[in-house]
Formats: C-alpha cells, structure tokens, sequence
C-alpha cells in the first residue's frame, strides 16, 4: 500500500490542501486568518444568558475580516465587535459570544443587494471537473412594459394541450360543506368541483396526493372551522416530495376555486438563499408546459418591479431579502406565504418572524423536515405562526402542555403526573393533526431500489488509542483546565486522524492540543493507516475505482475534508467538492456534472453545507466519515444518494471508531430521540442533549476492550446472537425468545448505571439489523468491497432494504 504521509512536503500539502490548491480568496480565509476578505453571515443576538429559552433581541449581520468579528443590527449600526473568532468554528446554528452579546448564526451571506456576488472570485478548484453546459428556465424579458433598464427575469412557457389516458384517476378535491358555503357564498355561486390539474396530478404518488389533499384541506379551513385558521405545517422527511406538493396546491388554487374564481392571485415563497433558483427550477420542472410566473428577487430584479407586475402571480425570496425590503411590498396582497425550512421561525422574537407575522396574510404554509429541534417553545412559535391564537400565550402552553410532557419523561415520576402528561400529550397531538402532516422515507422504499445501510465499528490504531489515553488522563488532571466542548473537539479530531490536532488552533503554552502535539511521531513516520477510518476508506476507494462506482464522502470538519482531498490528489482520484464556501449559483453546476456520465469519481460534501435540496444520485456509495449529535444531520447527509432517480443498489457506510467519544455518540443518536418523535411522530420518547456528571464521566471514558471482537454498542444491546451474520427478533416480535432477551438483558443492565439502561432500553431496533463480529465472513466483506479492510473492523451491523422499482407512470424522476 502507497503511503501518503511519506515526506514531511506530501503531509503538509494534504493538511493544507485548500490553501495551495485553491486560489479562493474566500477558501484561504479557512487556513489563513489574516486574510483581510470580509466574511458576513446572518445572525440573531441577545444578551449573554443561561436560561433555558433564548430570547433574541434582534437580527443582524456578523463580519469576519481574519480573526476580528463586527455585529450589526439590521440598519448596519455596529453593536460590539471581537478578536479570536475562529471562521471554522461559524456554522449554522452554532452560538458564540461577541463582545456583550451572545449570538447564533443563520447562515452565511454568500450575495449582496448590490449584485457582488462575495464568493464570485473564487477560481475552480482543478479537480472540479468542467460543468455541463446549463440552461436555466425559458425567460420572457420584457423591459418596454416596465419602462426599466433592466429586464425583468421569469419563466413563461405557452400552455399545450395534453390527452388524458383512460385509467387516469382525477385529483378532486373536497367539496365546502355547509357552513363554509354561508360563511363563504352569500351569493349562493353554483360549486364548482376543483381537480388538480393534470399537468400536475399525473406525477403524484400516492402519499403526495394525500399531502396536496391535506394543504388544500388546511387553506380552505376546513380541517379548524371554529375560528377559521388557515394555516397548514407539511413536515415530511426529505425526499418525500414536499416542494412538488406545495407547488400542486399552488396552481390548482390560482387556477381553480369551489365558487367560481380562483381562489388566490398572488403567492409569497420565502427560502434560504441557497435555494431561491431551486424553487425556480422546481416550478420550470413540473409546469414547463403551462402559462405560469415567477420573480426571483436579485441583483437584475429589484422588489418595486414585482411590485408593478400584477400579472406575475409567484415571489420568490430569501428570508435576508425580505426583512430588509419588507416595506416595498406594502402595497401587494399576497393570499398565501409558503416558508421553506421553516424552522427558522422556531424563535418568535427573530425579526424574520416579526415580519412575515405582520404580513396581513391568513393562509400560511411552513415546510420543515424537523419541526421540532431542541423544545416545545421552538414548536409552539412555529403554531403561533401558522395558526395564531389556537394554542392561547406561550405562558398558558407552557402551563397546559410543556410542564406536564416534560415531567412524564422524567425518572421516578408519580403515577398522578405520569397520567396527567400523557393526558396533555394525547390532547396536543389531536390539536396539531389537524394542521401537522408528517410522513416519514419508509413511504418511498418501494419506488427506490435496494439499500443496504452499514455501521461500522473500526479498530483505532496504535497512535489514536495512545493519543485518547493521553488527552483523557490530562483532562482528568485537577490542576488542568480543559473545557469538555474542547476535550470533544480533540477526541473527534483524533478520531479522524490524528494529525488533525496540529490543525486546532490554541495559543495556549500549556494547553491539551499543545501537549497532544508534541507526542506526535515525525511527520515521515506518519501515513493513512495512523487512523482506522481513514484506512478503510483508503482500500474501500481503491475497489470502488475497480467496480467503476461513485462515490459521496460527507464529513462535518474543513480540515478533515481537506484531508480527505489530499488523499484523491495523491491517487489521482478525480474529485470535486461543495461545503459553505461554494457559492449558491455553483451548486447546481457541479451536482449537475457529478450526476452525469462524467469521470469524476468522489464528490466530497460538507454535511453543513448538503443538507438541503441535494441529490447526488450519480453516486450509488456514500460514507458518512464522521457523526454530528444531532441525528436528524446524519440521516439527512446519508439520504443523499438514496433518492428518486436512483437506478442502480444503494450502500451507505457510516464509519465509527471504536471504543471511543464516536461510539458514545451514537449510542445517543438512537436512544436520545428529539421531541419530534413525541409530539409529531407520536411513537418515540422526549428528550434533550444534557449531560450529568456521570453522563459526562461515561462520555470521557475510554475501554480497554480495543482488543475484543466486540464493540460497545453490541455489548450495551446484550445481544446473545454469536455475530456471524444473525438478526435478533425485536423483544416484542418473538415471544420464544422474548424472555430468554429479557432475562439476558436484565443481567446487563443491572451490571450498569441507570444512565446506560435507559438508554439501552431505546436501542432495540438494532436488534432488527444483521450482527457481524470479527472476524467477519470473507464472502461479506467481498459484497461490500471490504475485504481489504479484514483486521480494522471490529463490528459490524447492516440493515438491507430489498425494494424493487415500482414501474408505473409514477415512476418518473419526482422530487
């Protein structure tokens, strides 16, 4: 096996790699934090606090210029500013203190206002390969009408007329009852039925038609008649379609209504910024037959146009654009507000909220995959927004169902709250089906082809294991002051390989990272295999290249992708990249020649930059080479690849080291659930990312098992299987050997902390997967281009979904 790291010049080129392969100015403000660019993102910032729910003061801009950070209201009127801000450190939705204020970024401003694009002079990587030529939708520029300078940019395609087939069944929706006619119909119109245009109703699936039933429903208010609320939260997984569905709503009510007229004239769609020209597209993919507008708000297509063009019934916008341009839209009356990744309005003190809020608007759409992150405030603000008043104040919230489903989930609870939470859980729930859809990706198997999703446990080298023993008896030194956010950031650094730690800036003498430094070997001694993962990354593309399969590598960290790159460039791997320094225009370019027959062979992602609106269906591999706390960004990097349009068996590896910080956090991944899974989903448990002393104990703990054929996780499951390919029944599945689990599994968990049994309580879908201990079956590791990799792994687990492609007329590529 070639080494990488064999001189001191390749080792440095492959940690360094965007600062010399890359002439971005923007890039290099990775590396180098001298650089005088100035870097902004979008924030909201309060006064420095530890209470539990945040209360924003307002928005504002953050501006990075090297290691100096400015925060500025929304008018540019600077508040506080700081040194030592680190720019690898701003990710989105990450908080900081500057100066005075505590801050939590948005995202990163990547345009203007005033058209300079701030990433526009950044030159292509050499491993980007050249993009496919581009054509964007069919544009009408029509400048004499405005009597502007400038065209106004939007799509118009002439209508064609198309022929129905026979066993085409019609989307109908439901017919107003009678109240709604006397509210609704004093002049007692003839009702008219409203279908779903065809253009439109022939691509929906099953579940997509229910969806575009259930908004209709919800904006008709049929579904909350007693104070008529119109507002609707589609909060399906990704990939199930929510954007085709939202866009079918649309123009069936601009085209359509119950009592002869169309039931809106003017749509407000409000996204990221980084997927405004995705909604364009969107609508120019599914209505590219049909007479239909947008105006996308930029540099060219000032707000006051949009303003004077009543026949352009759609705007699209960033929230950015919209807070500080709200005022020109005054005079427009928009029927109905779409928010895309609507979390963001979870905070109902931000001013993104304030000001949609204030839009005289009552039927509101909130698309969201994860309508919950953190707590039920965040949920409520989100039902405040789409239905105002239906839940009363957040105090009587709070008072009503806060309290009480929090306690339920809190150890040792009296009966008497115990029946009072489930109560106010039950009742919650009905309230918000009404207006609350959510369907999750099992709905999609059975249109997408087989996937096998693997964990696997990697042995960590001899380096990785010394490294962790070092860092963790420092830390466990009195007179050591190491912060346990530190402590983390090293140990995952470690985990990807240990050269990362000469990557962690600290200027501290005598801190952790600097004594860590100085125990590492000389850089000729170092090379690939001084980490597991990165090994069995190594062997896995060297067979994938044979196979002629692609590839998608997710990592959370810069300077891990960095490393990453450093290894294609050393293979020759043609590769190309996209992480938050990638500007929103490029994005579609370069997944655009990734999905295309072209040789480029690794596509690597940031998972903070990829988590929306990529489909990378061009690769049939993904790795996922680190994990993040929050499962929910695991499992939106991993559904990258699995996706409509997929034709060819899906494998996703998740790479864990062993015995160390990562397998802790992912034993947290799946017994930690959010609140989602207690009031959306109604199945799973509500809990929140704290640790106690002893969590944090067990967390900074490391095993001296490294030389067991056992990991872990399997050890907390107290799965009596002997590892050779079995997949234990679920307890409640198989009652023959339901007691003999149980009474197996009760040995364990008393041997353990409370902690652990209850978290390994909530571990037991793993029982449905396939166990493999090492040494693991030639054969297997054979299928899974593997077998190079015998002796690194320690264990693994593998779930296989075998679904054949459905081969109806729904299965065109549908989003």
């Amino acid at each position: 096996m070639l080494e990488l790291l064999n001189s001191p010049e390749n080792h440095a080129r492959a940690l360094e790699t965007l600062a010399k392969a890359r002439k971005s100015s923007a890039m290099k403000e990775v590396v180098n934090h001298s650089s005088s660019e100035t870097i902004r993102f979008i924030v909201v910032w309060g006064k420095i606090t530890t209470r539990k729910h945040k209360t924003w003061e307002g928005d504002g801009t953050l501006e990075l210029v090297g290691r100096c950070a400015t925060l500025k209201d929304d008018n540019e009127k600077i508040i506080t500013s700081a040194n030592g801000i680190k720019l690898e450190e701003l990710k989105e939705g990450c908080r900081l203190i500057v100066g005075s204020k505590e801050v939590e970024i948005i995202e990163r401003i990547v345009s203007s206002d005033r058209g300079l694009n701030e990433t526009s002079k950044m030159n292509q990587s050499p491993a980007i390969p050249t993009c496919t030529t581009f054509r964007p939708p069919k544009i009408l520029e029509n400048s004499s009408s405005m009597g502007n300078k400038n065209p106004i940019t939007f799509k118009r395609v002439g209508a064609k007329t198309e022929e129905i087939p026979d066993d085409f069944i019609p989307l109908l929706m439901q017919p107003p009852n009678f109240e709604h006619q006397w509210k609704h119909n004093r002049n007692k119109v003839a009702i008219s039925e409203v279908v779903v245009p065809y253009c439109l109703a022939k691509h929906l699936r099953p579940h997509q038609r229910d969806g575009v039933n259930f908004l209709y429903n919800c904006l008709m208010g049929f579904t909350l008649q007693e104070r008529e609320w119109y507002g609707a939260i589609l909060a399906d997984e990704m990939g199930l379609g929510k954007t085709l569905q939202c866009i079918s709503t649309i123009y069936t009510m601009l085209k359509l209504g119950p009592y002869g007229q169309p039931l809106i004239k003017r749509v407000l769609i409000v996204t990221p910024s980084s997927l405004v020209e995705n909604w364009n597209l969107e609508f120019s993919k599914w209505l590219d037959t049909e007479r239909i507008f947008t105006f996308i708000v930029g540099p060219n297509n000032k707000l006051r146009k949009y303003v004077q063009s009543p026949h352009i019934p759609i705007l699209i916008i960033s929230y950015e654009k919209l807070t500080k341009q709200i005022a020109e839209l005054e005079p427009v009356k928009f029927d109905l507000i779409v928010c895309d990744e609507g979390h963001r309005l979870k905070n109902d003190t931000i001013r993104a909220f304030s000001v949609l809020d204030s839009i005289d608007c009552n039927r509101r759409i909130l698309l969201t995959g994860t309508p919950i992150q953190n707590d039920l405030q965040e949920f409520y603000s989100l039902i405040n927004f789409v239905n105002p008043g239906l839940l009363g104040s957040y105090i009587d919230f709070r008072t009503k169902y806060e309290n009480p489903i929090v306690q339920l989930q809190q150890p040792n609870i009296t009966s008497e709250l115990e029946e009072q939470g489930k109560t106010r859980l039950d009742e919650l729930n009905q309230i918000t089906s009404a207006f609350v859809l959510r369907r999750t990706q099992e709905i999609n198997n059975k249109y997408l082809p087989e996937k096998q999703e693997l964990v696997i446990f990697v042995r960590p080298s001899v380096l990785q294991q010394r490294l962790l023993h070092i860092a963790l008896e420092f830390y466990n030194q009195p007179e050591k002051s190491v912060m346990p956010l530190q402590l983390i950031t090293i140990l995952k650094k470690i985990c990807n390989h240990p050269s990362l730690i000469t990557t962690y800036k600290d200027n501290e003498p005598d801190s952790l990272n600097e004594f860590l430094k100085q125990q590492l070997p000389p850089w000729t001694d170092m090379s690939p295999d001084d980490s597991g993962k990165v090994g069995v990354l190594e062997n896995l593309l060297e067979r994938l290249l044979e196979h002629r399969e692609k590839v998608v590598i997710v990592s959370y960290y810069s300077k891990t992708l960095d490393m990453i790159m450093g290894l294609c460039e050393h293979y020759n791997y043609k590769f190309c990249r996209l992480d938050g320094s990638t500007p929103a225009n490029d994005r579609h370019k370069i997944v655009s020649s990734f999905n295309s027959p072209s040789d480029t062979f690794i596509f690597l992602l940031s998972a903070k930059a990829g988590g929306a609106g990529l489909n990378l269906i061009g690769a049939s591999r993904l790795v996922l080479f680190d994990n993040d706390w929050n499962p929910a960004s695991d499992l939106q990097a991993m559904s990258r690849i699995w996706r409509d349009g997929q034709r060819r068996p899906v494998y996703i590896y998740r790479l864990i080291t062993a015995f160390t910080i990562e397998e802790k956090i992912y034993q947290r991944q799946i017994s930690k659930t959010s609140l989602s899974g207690t009031v959306v989903d109604q199945k799973l448990n509500l809990s929140n990312l704290k640790f106690s002393d002893d969590e944090l104990k067990d967390l900074f703990s490391y095993s001296e098992s490294c030389c067991d054929s056992d990991c872990l996780t399997h050890q907390l499951l107290a799965c009596i299987c002997k590892g050779s390919g079995d997949t234990p029944e679920a307890f409640e599945t198989n009652q023959d050997c339901n007691d003999s689990l149980k009474s197996r599994f009760q040995i364990q968990i008393n041997k353990t902390s409370a902690v652990k049994q209850q978290r390994s309580m909530k571990m037991q879908e793993l029982m449905r997967w396939e166990h493999y201990r090492n040494p693991i079956q030639v054969n297997v590791l054979e299928e899974l281009l593997l077998v190079d990799s015998l002796d690194d792994i320690v264990f693994l687990f593998r779930n296989r979904l075998n679904k054949p492609i459905e081969t109806t007329h729904m299965n065109k590529e549908n989003k």
